[in-house]
């Protein structure tokens, strides 16, 4: 207590920041279900003082992983026909996350880095992504947030899209207590979907293969703790018989209940990472559900995702245990844009989209909710990563870091759960500190899918600071449509799918220019006052700020690359028609010969 006259406690352990902060105070009793943020918590003198409070232990961690949901797609993100009722309620009673970004920007690698806090050069996942028939896999001795919370007595469960390996690398293999689901991307097995880039049926005696030649089998559903599949359906048949995938949300959502539900009744703390296969093309939905938006079947088979994220937060409710969960929703990467208006996401102001290294490729849209902690309807500018969750949960919850191992994530409990500034005050004098929360300085842009100069693979194309992005190399889409513009952004000549050195690097003024649209270059002899000298346009910066800019970033950049090593790659073990998951062992031909019906109702 300061000799101000009035004194403020926080309750429900949020810490909140004053920009003027002027004395520190060492707190003695910390509660024992709380992790100190700092040895030393702020003193605020503002209008009055303001004690800050630790952040305490969430009892359970909930993570809902989109599949290619751009920055764009969610109302809450501004799209104008999409409806997430449910998302757009959880941004408003938690804190949506606008400075975030995904460790890659396509699928396997990203979700590598989410599940280990190492970036997915470290842990083998790169070039491009694995597919059921891979021989690799997500390494058994990577520790994941599941194994590392199931050793502090959590019970660990998930469904939907693994995409780190089959088999030996099984989710269940990785600290995953309970499985539900197929663990590829929806068009990589043949199932009931018919909309466009689905696998599909051709020729005779049912030639299963998709549009890239690469031949697969029917849709595999595990259950419970076993890496073989419940559920196959025979594509020998005539017709084939096909896997309900128009369906799985419903499963999805039930297999998920019922894990809570128990975890909650023996009282036992939980995770549960469901990943949703939505909105990866190909893109469905279920009758009940066609034409439910004005956005047609992109944002139908969004809107199921929306759904689940509904009936999760009622389920809280119901169980009591909304206070005590912390619930991440996020994607991992940008909307596909290469896919067009029907079936691709959309990035909003950002350039680009999957595939690329600009912030449309990265940028993706999180919101966090923790009502007994975060306050509602927050915005949080703070620079933050999907590599800093697994760091940030083994402080929160005590878990040693493993000795030796190297972690590309920083740890960010202030910076996740303390930096929302409140939309009902945003803009407005005093509303937004001038402290920086994040622990994260500086973010690395890796290419998971084109070899570098030098074949360096994959290379280091950009780095950012919490303003600033030097791009050194840029890359488009390689999905750009034959003989017409690239979909993915308003120039086809930036995000063309073509390799591009730039001599100076590109300079964007993020915090300006979030869409990274007009470059950033010295006029001499201007100190940054007003008015500009007549040759000023918009793009110019003093010239003490850019040079001073350009060798920060440049000399983190060649830290970055010196310091990151190149694990061998998973993917390049290449691939096995054994290796597709079949729960019918020695049948022929592999992978369509697989058969069974085991799912218990």
């Amino acid at each position: 207590r300061s000799n101000t006259d009035c004194f403020f406690a926080i309750d429900s352990g949020v810490v909140r920041s004053c920009a003027r902060c002027t004395l520190r105070l060492r707190l003695d009793a910390i509660h024992p279900n709380a992790v100190m943020v700092n040895p030393w918590q702020l003193l605020c003198l503002c209008s009055c003082t303001i004690l800050a409070a630790p952040v305490p232990k969430p009892r359970n961690v909930m993570i809902v992983f989109g599949d290619d949901v751009g920055y764009g797609d969610l109302g809450c993100f501004g799209h104008p026909t999409s409806r997430t009722p449910n998302l757009d309620k959880m941004a408003a009673t938690g804190s949506k996350l606008v400075q975030y970004l995904s460790a890659a920007n396509i699928c396997s690698p990203s979700r590598a880095a989410l599940m280990t806090g190492r970036m997915f050069t470290r842990v083998g996942i790169w070039p491009g992504v694995l597919s059921p028939l891979s021989v690799g896999g997500l390494a058994l001795n990577e520790t994941t947030i599941a194994s590392m919370l199931r050793s502090v007595g959590f019970t660990t469960g998930m469904v939907g899209k693994w995409h780190l390996g089959t088999n030996e690398y099984h989710p269940t293999h990785h600290g995953f207590d309970f499985y539900f689901g197929a663990h590829m991307t929806q068009n990589e097995c043949v199932s009931n979907i018919v909309s466009p880039g689905a696998a599909y049926v051709a020729g005779a005696n049912a030639n299963i293969t998709n549009p890239t030649g690469r031949e697969y089998g029917p849709c595999p559903i595990f259950n419970g703790s076993t890496a073989v599949p419940s559920v196959q359906k025979n594509l020998q048949a005539n017709p084939p018989e096909l896997v309900d995938m128009y369906d799985i949300d419903e499963q999805y959502d039930s297999a998920t209940a019922g894990f809570i539900r128990n975890a909650t009744a023996h009282n036992t703390s939980w995770f549960f990472y469901f990943a949703s296969h939505h909105t990866h093309v190909p893109q469905f939905q279920g009758v009940a559900r066609k034409g439910y938006t004005l956005r047609g079947l992109q944002g139908d088979s969004l809107s199921l995702l929306d759904r689940s994220v509904g009936r999760l937060m009622d389920l809280f409710v119901e169980l009591g245990i909304e206070d005590d969960t912390l619930f991440i929703f996020s994607a991992d990467n940008g909307g596909a844009r290469y896919w067009g208006p029907d079936t691709g996401g959309v990035n909003g102001e950002l350039a680009c989209g999957k595939e690329t290294t600009w912030e449309g490729g990265h940028r993706v849209p999180t919101i966090i909710r923790w009502p007994s902690v975060i306050p509602g309807n927050t915005v949080n500018q703070e620079l933050l990563s999907s590599l800093d969750w697994f760091p940030t949960l083994s402080k929160l919850f005590g878990v040693p870091l493993v000795d030796g191992v190297v972690y590309d994530g920083v740890e960010n409990i202030e910076g996740f759960f303390l930096g929302g500034v409140n939309r009902s005050t945003h803009g407005e004098p005093g509303a937004e500190s001038v402290e920086t929360l994040s622990n994260r300085e500086y973010f690395p842009f890796y290419s998971s899918s084109f070899e570098g100069p030098n074949g360096t693979w994959p290379p280091l194309m950009a780095i950012r600071d919490r303003q600033y992005k030097l791009h050194f190399w840029t890359k488009g889409s390689s999905r750009k449509p034959t003989g017409r513009p690239d979909w993915n952004y308003r120039d086809a000549t930036v995000c063309a799918a073509g390799v591009k050195y730039w001599d100076p690097p590109l300079l964007f003024d993020l915090y300006k220019d979030p869409g990274e649209n007009v470059p950033r270059t010295p006029l001499p002899g201007w100190d940054g006052s007003w008015p500009a000298p007549p040759e000023w346009h918009s793009g110019h910066m003093p010239p003490d700020l850019y040079n001073e800019t350009l060798a920060r970033l440049v000399a983190q950049f060649k830290i970055e690359q010196a310091a990151m090593p190149f694990t061998t790659s998973q993917i390049q073990r290449g691939t096995q028609p054994d290796r597709f998951p079949c729960c019918s062992p020695g049948c022929t031909p592999l992978p369509h010969c697989c058969t069974c019906d085991r799912l218990e109702a």
